[in-house]
């Protein structure tokens, strides 16, 4: 820490602070155009300019000058206010006074600090800029003659997100930010950069002439799509959630958000939602009543053993909690999962032999705080954005070493020095296995390792991995191998990543384990920078697990429950915000089993396709209706509360589910509050947590590791056959499970399935960008638009899961790796 006197004021900062931040630590407001928290000092608005006594009362940017010991600064003297006045007349000089038509106006620092500074008249003459207004994105509209080029934009897009779609370009009066080329904008869409635009160059169209910023009603919640558990503020009015409003300040990522959390919020208040239960009558769903809706559930409830349910790890962890108290205690029967019974397999099996616990040996946190980063898979990018910029800021601004183990390259694989290993699809295990039999021949594990239970055992099964050997099987170099080893061994911090989810079979307990592994060899485990993280895909995918909704002692999980509706075994079953005839693969059996079972009782926000197949649909709420809590992907738990109201004719999940405990003869927890004090009282982790402590930041469950040994089976990937591609599943950037396709944003960039290829494999099929081709495996056929790209190795093809419009469950029955043909 250093002593410094700030007008007046003798205050401390720390040794690295600007003379910024020193001031913004103790409460001393200096104005800014151009700086954000997150971003590299850069000085361009001049706004923060101030005085330091040993600089001779020189003008400097308060933003770029480091603190010394002993500095004396003066922010508000007349001629730092003469000098603050006139940098913002010559801002207003080429901009447009359209305040009372611009969607900024309230939320503009350009307005507050004119209205501030009292400028309300100019010196200077000169003509308006008239660059063209780019209406043409679906998302972001730009308007380059407002722009105060303060290169927020820009360097938010390049230093954090690292896609550098926005650059200056010209020069002198005629510099404005464009892209290359001046083109049109083709990026993420995240829209970082109007989050961090000081004045309205930059809008979010779904949000254009909807309120004035003032209108609205900021609630705090949590993000409803993937697990990494970013935090937003939703702006609401007249009870529509009509915007997210940025907040620096807010969450580890510091109010950063991807595409579906920025632009996904539309499902919220969609004309689509449910708003009445329905029950099957002569073959339809007709509306009707709660109470009768109820009492026919209740009354199938009565079946004990033939029950089953599904449920979507979107419900909050006190939702999951009671519907499981229903199923055992109310009804009786042990046949629950979710996420397809697979999809939670690296938490539930994986890490509970490994670690000696359901969760991830290591937090977001972690991501910057270590020295190498190993990924597998770069989808890891595309399921958790947020994570993916945490990644790359590790990269580009703290010289974190990325290495990637992936059957195809990513955005990952652009970032400065960093090396991925494209495999052969299928073959992850079996290259982590040859990793850690590397280290164990070099010699490059710890000496605790011995002690560990299970490593006899995990030396001898090791001995069929040779780098050599599964360099042949991989595709791989058996050099590439053994330098991975040594590089992720002799790390000081090492911290290994991949991604679950239903589109990702082969991201199972034998990963998980396989992953945990190199990390107990070498020590890589309980410390800062080092662990295993698993991410989860869903909101409460965490929690889910957490909460212990999924099959155990002897009850059946997601597939087998669907085979046991086949055999006539279940005959109710209950699926709470679940559409298995998309997500869940082999869609002729699920529909099989969806047609075969007695009774099914849905309860969802829209009519699904499985909703549509219901005897009886019970509307529910969304994430921004609802009051509970979300476990993050890294056991962060945070508190949701309602944002708006709901429809009177719709029930949260827990209400749902606490009346029909109560139709059953039972008595639930009156509130989730109440409930989650249950939970804090069972559930490991979360002793001494409850809703009050949790309002504000939120908190870590605990976790304890007891690391053990495990040998993963390797499952041999296919054979190569002519003419036949290797198909692999997963998620695309812009999507979330199948919710996010009721999200306007998301759809307006990708809204509907492809299949991507390799340039090589188009050139030879003649197959060019939008093309509708044939894609054929064993389980049958699909039509999908070709996707033509330079990130797929030939013989290779990626389709994602998340369209009914074009389910990929038509081809894919669950294999990590399906064979299929292609034809034009």
């Amino acid at each position: 820490m250093v002593n410094v006197t700030i007008d007046d004021k003798q205050v401390t900062a720390p040794k690295t602070a600007t003379i910024y931040e020193a001031a913004k630590l103790n409460g001393i407001k200096i104005p800014i155009l151009c700086h954000d928290k997150k971003l590299k000092p850069f000085g361009a608005c001049r706004m923060c300019l101030v005085e330091v006594e040993q600089m001779k009362g020189r003008q400097i940017p308060a933003c770029t000058t480091p603190v010394t010991e002993g500095m004396i600064i003066r922010t508000s003297t007349p001629d730092i206010i003469k000098a603050r006045k006139m940098v913002l007349e010559l801002l207003l000089l080429n901009h447009p006074l359209d305040c009372p038509v611009c969607d900024k106006s309230g939320d503009c620092d350009l307005q507050n600090l004119t209205y501030e500074y009292k400028v309300n008249t100019n010196r200077f003459k000169d003509e308006k800029f008239h660059h063209s207004i780019d209406y043409n994105n679906p998302l972001i509209e730009r308007d380059m003659n407002r722009c105060v080029l303060c290169g927020k934009c820009a360097r938010i897009c390049d230093e954090i997100v690292s896609f550098g779609a926005l650059t200056f370009i010209d020069r002198g009066i005629e510099t404005k930010i464009g892209c290359e080329f001046d083109d049109a904008l083709n990026c993420e869409f995240c829209g970082s950069c109007i989050s961090v635009c000081p004045v309205g160059s930059l809008l979010a169209r779904p949000f254009k002439h909807k309120a004035r910023f003032w209108a609205l009603t900021k609630h705090t919640s949590v993000c409803g799509y993937c697990g990494t558990g970013c935090n937003l503020t939703l702006g609401v009015k007249d009870n529509k959630v009509l915007t997210t409003i940025y907040d620096e300040n807010q969450g580890f990522h510091k109010g950063q958000l991807c595409v579906r959390g920025r632009f996904g919020y539309q499902f919220i208040n969609s004309s689509q939602r449910l708003t009445s239960p329905l029950v099957r009558k002569n073959g339809k769903l007709m509306e009707t009543s709660w109470d009768e809706a109820l009492e026919l559930v209740a009354g199938r409830l009565k079946n004990g053993t033939s029950v089953a349910a599904l449920a979507t790890p979107r419900l909050t962890n006190e939702e999951l909690a009671l519907f499981k108290t229903l199923l055992l205690e109310n009804v009786g029967t042990k046949n629950f999962d979710h996420s397809a019974g697979f999809a939670h397999s690296a938490l539930t099996e994986g890490f509970v032999r490994s670690f000696g616990e359901s969760a991830s040996s290591a937090s977001i946190l972690d991501i910057q705080k270590s020295d190498m980063l190993l990924v597998i898979k770069t989808d890891s990018y595309e399921t958790h954005p947020v994570v993916g910029f945490e990644v790359n800021m590790a990269v580009k601004n703290k010289g974190v070493k990325l290495a990637i183990i992936s059957d195809k390259r990513g955005k990952l694989s652009k970032l400065p020095d960093a090396t991925t290993l494209v495999h052969r699809p299928g073959c992850e295990v079996a290259i982590l296995n040859a990793i850690a039999k590397t280290i164990i021949d070099e010699k490059l594990f710890v000496d605790t390792a011995s002690t560990v239970p299970g490593y006899a055992e995990i030396v001898k099964a090791l001995s069929e991995f040779s780098a050599e050997s599964v360099a042949a099987q991989s595709g791989l170099a058996a050099a590439d191998i053994k330098k991975l080893a040594s590089e992720y061994a002799t790390a000081e911090k090492a911290l290994i990543v991949f991604p679950v989810g239903q589109g990702y079979a082969g991201h199972n307990a034998d990963l998980a384990s396989a992953t945990a592994n190199l990390a107990i060899l070498t020590g890589k485990y309980g410390k800062e920078g080092c662990g295993v993280l698993c991410l989860s895909e869903k909101s409460n995918s965490q929690g889910a697990v957490d909460m212990g909704f999924y099959a155990q002692d002897g009850g059946l999980n997601g597939l087998q429950i669907l085979d046991a509706c086949v055999s006539g075994t279940v005959k109710t079953l209950f699926i709470a915000g679940e559409d298995p005839l998309t997500s869940y693969p082999d869609r002729t059996k699920v529909k099989a089993a969806l047609d075969a079972v007695e009774f099914l009782v849905v309860s969802e926000l829209f009519l699904t396709e499985t909703a549509a197949m219901a005897d009886v649909v019970l509307p529910a709420c969304s994430f921004a209706e609802k009051e509970g809590t979300f476990t993050s992907t890294d056991r962060r738990v945070q508190y949701i509360k309602p944002a708006i109201r709901k429809n009177a004719q719709t029930k949260t999940d827990y209400e749902i589910f606490s009346d029909l405990i109560t139709c059953l003869g039972g008595q639930a927890a009156v509130t989730p509050a109440e409930k989650f004090s249950e939970i804090a009282e069972h559930a490991p982790g979360y002793t001494g947590l409850s809703h009050i402590i949790l309002r504000k930041d939120g908190a870590f469950a605990t976790a304890a590791t007891k690391p053990a040994f495990v040998v993963p089976k390797a499952t041999p990937s296919p054979a190569t056959e002519n003419g036949k591609f290797a198909l692999v599943t997963g998620s695309v950037l812009y999507h979330n499970g199948t919710l996010s396709q009721y999200g306007e944003g998301p759809m307006h960039v990708c809204p509907e399935g492809y299949l991507e290829l390799s340039r090589t494999d188009a050139s030879a099929y003649k197959i060019a960008d939008n093309d509708l081709i044939t894609v054929a495996s064993a389980a049958g056929s699909m039509q999908l638009k070709a996707k033509v790209s330079s990130r797929m190795p030939a013989g290779v093809v990626f389709a994602p899961y998340h369209f009914s419009s074009a389910p990929i469950n038509t081809i894919w029955t669950g294999s990590p790796v399906t064979m299929v043909t292609v034809a034009k």
